[in-house]
């Protein structure tokens, strides 16, 4: 290794590039496959943490999206986007919400909230299962057939409500729907009382984030959808044009 080279730094890249590659590792995983022994892999995984640079849920490690910087087709949404979606949580008066697809799940990266509604922000960085969710079933919808098909062998479906959809078929057709009409709908299907509309962030033909609108069902009536899913695709083309 070249004398100017931090050994220490680059034991962190090493990390970064191996979740990049290969995200939700646990600790014995990302030593055993870089070599680093545990006591050091621990005090990199804390520190990156500590950064925001990953983050960590149910003892394995994930990329923190918002700030992958080793993808470069993934370029980063900031909060720069918050002027093009604010009209919108304004006008509706429902939360709004930017998740980053990796893998099987969806990674809220920004959350806009609205009047009144900081506990909104609780869950900001939190993972959830891309079947889950409007944003996450819409990023799904996107997929390549192949791709698709390898993702669906990892989710499981469940009953949370009686609205869940839990055949696999019927999930699939619901995804078809979804990529035809341009976004996705979570009908009290995750949570009794809660929708959300979702619609992808596209780039390149490539689902690179969405963005999410939710509220209870009071504040989010089924009559109000297509024209929120109007403006939110819109909002969507904005911010595809404009940042990328």
């Amino acid at each position: 290794m070249d004398k100017y080279i931090s050994k220490s730094f680059a034991k962190g890249l090493d990390v970064l590039l191996l979740l990049a590659d290969k995200d939700g590792l646990s600790l014995a995983e990302i030593s055993h496959k870089t070599g680093i022994n545990k006591t050091t892999t621990f005090r990199l995984l804390y520190t990156l943490c500590e950064y925001e640079l990953i983050c960590k849920s149910n003892n394995k490690y994930y990329m923190n999206c918002a700030y992958n910087l080793l993808q470069p087709d993934n370029k980063i949404l900031d909060w720069s986007v918050i002027p093009y979606i604010k009209p919108l949580v304004e006008e509706f008066h429902l939360s709004a919400y930017i998740g980053i697809p990796t893998g099987e799940y969806i990674t809220y990266s920004q959350i806009i909230p609205r009047k009144d509604h900081p506990e909104d922000y609780a869950i900001l960085g939190e993972k959830r299962p891309l079947n889950t969710n409007a944003m996450g079933k819409c990023a799904l919808a996107c997929l390549e057939i192949d791709e698709l098909l390898k993702l669906l062998r990892k989710i499981h479906l469940k009953k949370n409500t009686p609205s869940s959809i839990t055949d696999m078929n019927a999930f699939i057709n619901s995804l078809q729907v979804i990529h035809d009409q341009g976004y996705a709908i979570d009908d009290e299907e995750t949570q009794e009382g809660k929708r959300c509309v979702g619609v992808p962030i596209i780039v390149k033909n490539k689902c690179i984030a969405t963005l999410g609108m939710s509220g209870n069902t009071n504040e989010l009536k089924r009559s109000m959808i297509k024209n929120l899913a109007y403006k939110m695709k819109a909002t969507s083309s904005i911010i595809s044009n404009r940042l990328f």
